[in-house]
């Protein structure tokens, strides 16, 4: 009747697309087995300041967004005390609301109204009274078997302040009744509770770790999508040869997002080069002097190579320039690039860029450069290490990190 999940993964491997997935098929009822569960239809975004309390609100926030949606779409009424909770939270005045119950074990508490003053004066008990009161409603008033509460980028947090509310949560959130909480976070975040702080892990229902897809699937998806949007024959190919794609892959430690966003960009790079040439040309633009034109440019119905890559360097170029890094920044990814792989206890390698403490290599460095997915941040327990990712493999090759 309720949880403690585990979603964790490197960046791009679908988590959130993964859960919503699983969600809609429990709210439909489509799924083979499990419980009728209210979605989460917005995610509650962890940031790297938050105490249990801001947490909480969120969750909240969250929750009457997900009772609001579902009651919209299936236009049903919205439960009474969810009701004067929307209006609390939405409009931050006081309210005044029936409890029904305590999340602490005691029992029902019909009848028992709870004065609400403002959000920020409620204090962080009643906060959790308040989800157990609509997850309640959820059940009685929608017929669902539970709810989805979901806390996402875990990682925001500092190791300690994740242990301590992981900690405060264990005893509170984590036990109302008739809620599934689901926690998304990079790569090892399982490890890492497990490591960190043993009771919470013990509590977790489970876990599930998503693996970067595989070459051989890679492949097969890019296949699935020329079958998809090749209109004239059977024959079709990816426009971006299997070489340039699989090195995007590669780049980005598996994330085929990554390499259909880069795909899609050389493609439209290819036809504005077209279309300016033949402007350049005072040609008349048709069908025919446009095809005549892009022939140059293909080979068997593929980009060629050379220009692809021409294409790559330019779109790479532009978007690592429009990050703004400073010539300090451009040198700690070099060196990151040509250590391959680094741990911020190794801060002492870097002193020649004025790196004194492992605090501020982790905080000026690490983590600002991983929020701006140039590093690939693993956790395998306490062991964290950050690597090159994306578009800076790419700067490093292309000679980006150099001095000016």
């Amino acid at each position: 009747s309720q949880g403690i999940f585990v979603l964790s993964g490197v960046p791009g491997v679908g988590k959130t697309s993964f859960l919503n997935v699983q969600q809609y098929l429990l709210e439909s009822g489509e799924a083979d087995f499990g419980p009728k569960m209210l979605s989460a239809r917005t995610l509650c975004p962890i940031q790297p300041s938050d105490e249990p309390k801001n947490i909480a609100i969120r969750c909240i926030q969250s929750f009457c967004k997900s009772i609001e949606e579902y009651c919209l779409m299936t236009k049903t009424d919205i439960p009474t005390q969810t009701g004067k909770v929307m209006a609390w939270v939405y409009q931050n005045k006081p309210a005044t609301i029936n409890i029904g119950f305590s999340v602490f074990g005691h029992g029902l508490n019909v009848g028992r109204e709870v004065h609400l003053p403002s959000i920020n004066e409620t204090t962080y008990e009643t906060l959790v009274e308040i989800i157990g009161t609509l997850a309640n409603e959820v059940k009685t008033n929608l017929k669902f078997e539970g709810s989805f509460i979901v806390l996402d980028n875990l990682e925001n947090l500092h190791e300690d302040d994740l242990s301590d509310c992981l900690t405060t949560f264990r005893d509170t959130l984590f036990t109302i009744p008739d809620v599934w909480w689901v926690l998304i976070g990079q790569s090892g975040l399982s490890s890492l509770i497990q490591s960190s702080n043993p009771k919470v892990f013990q509590r977790l229902s489970s876990s599930i770790e998503l693996k970067p897809i595989s070459v051989e699937n890679l492949i097969k998806a890019v296949d699935i999508r020329v079958m998809r949007f090749h209109c004239t024959d059977n024959n079709g190919s990816s426009p971006i040869t299997k070489e340039i794609y699989l090195k995007l892959f590669e780049s980005s430690n598996g994330e085929i997002r990554f390499v259909f966003k880069y795909c899609e960009a050389m493609c439209i790079n290819l036809v504005q080069t077209i279309r300016k040439l033949i402007l350049s040309k005072n040609l008349k633009f048709n069908d025919k002097v446009f095809d005549k034109f892009m022939g140059e440019h293909l080979v068997n119905k593929q980009v060629d190579d050379k220009f692809a890559i021409a294409c790559l360097q330019n779109i790479i170029r532009e978007e690592f320039e429009g990050l703004y890094l400073s010539q300090q920044e451009k040198s700690v990814l070099k060196k990151i690039g040509e250590l391959k792989k680094v741990r911020p206890k190794e801060y002492e390698q870097f002193k020649e860029f004025g790196i004194s403490t492992m605090q501020k290599f982790s905080k000026n460095y690490l983590t600002k450069l991983n929020d701006q997915n140039l590093l690939l941040r693993r956790q395998e327990g306490k062991l964290l290490t950050y690597e090159l990712r994306g578009i800076s493999v790419f700067a490093l090759e292309y000679e980006l990190l150099n001095n000016n």
